[in-house]
């Protein structure tokens, strides 16, 4: 529904002290929309696509999942107590919000889109993801993009049939200087025997290898600086502009104080934490 203009909202004379008294009620008008909007006995019903590590429903019906467990505590800030999940095909997220069939897409969920920023409402960034490299010692700070790779000639390990071998052509890379590997075990044997000169992976994928490895000489390179952040943030209907400025709100205490990365490392996400701080903010990813 539309929302109401001002002259919907109230009926004033608009004479030279009118307008005072205009923009007060407004004010008011907007406060105690905000305070129904935040109804905090309301149980709040939360879209999945049960991906964990990301989003998951336990058989008990309980929320389980790094994104749940960051809305659960973003929205616990503003006293919320009650929550549910809804598991459901990606593609069905969006028009259950815009019926209200549910209350809000968990951030493990949707990644930010302008053409989503059109149907419904994002809280800042939460769950992101970029490739990474993993290097060599002898490799150490000479390599943090496809780019530079291409111009030094280095091989890259990808993994057969991954956008990384994709990306890393058509950024230069000489397709004989591309190798697929078939698992993360023999990749960081390959690197480490001089076979190939970096592995391509995403962040999460590449700290994985560093520490099964037990290799400390092995250097993580996260982003990869020629490629793209893609970053999913809980999603809410265009009305819900209250809840959603609580979630942000508490997602911001949850950053600060450290509970936030600790949550992320619960379910080895730890790229993750480096990679919000680098990320651009939601008004920009819609733009």
């Amino acid at each position: 529904m539309a929302p109401k203009t001002r002259s919907q909202l109230f009926r004033v004379d608009i004479r030279p002290c009118g307008l005072a008294l205009g923009a007060m009620l407004a004010v008011l008008t907007i406060t105690s929309t905000s305070a129904q909007d935040l109804d905090v006995s309301q149980d709040v019903s939360v879209a999945i696509g049960n991906e964990p590590p990301y989003t998951e429903l336990k058989p008990d019906g309980t929320l389980s999942g790094a994104g749940p467990d960051i809305d659960r505590a973003a929205l616990e800030e503003s006293g919320f107590k009650q929550f549910s999940g809804v598991t459901m095909a990606y593609g069905a997220m969006i028009p259950a919000l815009q019926a209200n069939r549910v209350k809000m897409v968990s951030s493990g969920g949707l990644n930010i889109r302008p053409e989503r920023c059109q149907q419904v409402i994002f809280s800042e960034p939460v769950m992101c993801t970029a490739q990474a490299f993993l290097l060599r010692h002898d490799m150490a700070g000479r390599v943090n993009s496809y780019n530079q790779a291409a111009e030094l000639g280095i091989k890259i390990g990808v993994p057969a049939g991954g956008t990384q071998g994709k990306d890393a052509v058509a950024r230069g890379i000489k397709l004989g200087n591309i190798v697929n590997f078939p698992d993360n075990t023999s990749a960081v044997k390959m690197l480490q025997d001089g076979r190939i000169d970096a592995i391509a992976l995403n962040g999460d994928g590449v700290l994985d290898m560093k520490k099964r490895s037990g290799d400390d000489s092995l250097e993580a390179v996260i982003p990869i600086s020629d490629t793209p952040i893609d970053c999913a943030a809980a999603a809410f209907n265009k009305s819900d502009t209250a809840l959603r400025d609580a979630y942000n709100t508490g997602l911001e205490k949850l950053v600060a104080s450290g509970e936030f990365a600790n949550i992320m490392s619960k379910y080895g996400l730890q790229a993750n934490v480096e990679l919000l701080s680098k990320a651009k903010s939601t008004a920009e990813m819609c733009r």
